[in-house]
């Protein structure tokens, strides 16, 4: 295997161990309510916890990797996710479980920008592809938190046993990517001092095509969000399934979501390779239809439980690989850290709020009405692309 295949098998490798947790945590849903009594508000507020830890130490992540470069990074979000999810096991109370998960989303929140910076030191062509590769090993996560929590819950011991072995999982993962990872040959070391990465991302910050793309992908990750949190608890009460399939249809969102990966990348190498941005906003829409069609599921339409599924995993988890290739260049090398870091820490304070939003909604109206409104924030997040090529249009129009 080449240099570069192989610091993708790797980093793929740790972003699936990040994800086990961060991504299937989810289909642990009944297990958690039937051991605390939550409601759908409560269930939300672990999500919300999980995603405020990443949001504020996401940017913070992006600038340390700019600095210090991606294997130490790795290095320290791996090891900080597994400390959070064995600390998780060791008491079985509410409170400190949500503690423990926004720990674990500090953690998780160097992993993105680490392994987006590798993926962009190493391949200078293909690069949708290649993210796109890399970002499969969200839903590989999320796929074998599915098949493997529920399992280790069932046999061994509650959500504590399957916490401790999704930890075991996340060392693994993180210490192979550690120990066979090489600098590409022609990076440059990292800056010297910090004050020239925060220089670099303040301007950063104020670039047009970042905060285009930052907004867009704030309403596409409202999307993930509820396939991730509340597709199973949705199957169960609305659908009246048992959990065993409401397990399967969430797995089978994931299988989808890795095909999605790896399609939408490949797609915009070779069709949208100078316009990735425009694509995003084309997928926000696309998850907006499917979110709605989850909105539309009856008991009598049980029978589109999988289809359904497998819609929603393509449409509303497919996006990522598109989105980090997309900010690696407007980074580019010496700032790809710097430009996830500030998109994701958008991403992730929404992924804070939003399943505790919509946990809420569910609960004082219903979990279609909730469906819903996701829809029509994915319909509000194709506005800001088209704001973008407007302005870059009259920009252009001026220069002439």
């Amino acid at each position: 295997m080449t240099g570069k295949y192989r610091v993708l098998a790797l980093m793929t490798g740790a972003q699936a161990g990040a994800s086990i947790v961060q991504q299937a945590v989810g289909v642990l849903a009944p297990f958690l309510i039937l051991q605390f009594g939550l409601s759908q508000a409560q269930l939300g507020a672990m999500f919300t916890s999980l995603y405020l830890g990443s949001a504020l130490f996401t940017a913070f992540s992006g600038v340390l990797t700019d600095r210090f470069g991606e294997r130490t990074m790795v290095a320290v979000s791996g090891s900080v996710m597994a400390v959070a999810l064995v600390a998780s096991a060791a008491l079985p109370n509410y409170a400190w479980l949500v503690f423990t998960m926004g720990l674990f989303g500090a953690g998780y929140a160097a992993s993105t920008p680490a392994g987006g910076r590798a993926i962009l030191s190493w391949f200078d062509r293909d690069r949708g592809f290649a993210m796109g590769i890399r970002q499969t090993g969200v839903p590989v996560g999320g796929l074998v938190g599915a098949l493997v929590l529920p399992f280790a819950a069932l046999h061994f011991g509650g959500y504590r046993a399957a916490m401790l072995v999704a930890a075991v999982l996340v060392v693994v993962s993180t210490a192979t990517a550690v120990i066979f990872y090489r600098e590409a040959a022609g990076d440059r070391p990292p800056p010297s001092r910090f004050a020239e990465v925060l220089a670099g991302m303040h301007r950063l910050a104020r670039d047009p095509k970042l905060i285009a793309t930052t907004l867009t992908c704030m309403a596409l990750v409202n999307g993930q969000l509820a396939m991730n949190g509340f597709l199973t608890v949705t199957a169960v009460q609305v659908l009246g399934v048992t959990p065993a399939l409401a397990a399967s249809a969430f797995a089978s969102a994931f299988v989808a979501a890795m095909v999605a990966r790896l399609f939408w990348g490949w797609y915009s190498d070779r069709f949208m390779r100078e316009n990735r941005i425009a694509l995003l906003a084309v997928l926000c829409a696309l998850s907006a239809a499917s979110s709605l069609s989850f909105a539309l599921l009856r008991p009598s339409l049980a029978l589109l439980l999988i289809p359904v599924a497998l819609f929603i995993g393509f449409c509303s988890a497919g996006w990522n690989g598109v989105m980090a290739a997309a900010l690696a260049e407007i980074g580019g090398a010496d700032r790809a850290g710097s430009a996830l870091g500030l998109t994701l820490t958008a991403i992730f304070a929404t992924s804070a709020a939003g399943p505790l939003l919509f946990g809420a909604l569910a609960d004082h109206t219903s979990l279609d009405t909730a469906w819903t409104v996701n829809a029509a924030i994915g319909v509000l997040g194709v506005l800001p692309i088209l704001w973008l090529r407007s302005h870059e249009r009259r920009n252009k129009e001026q220069a002439a």
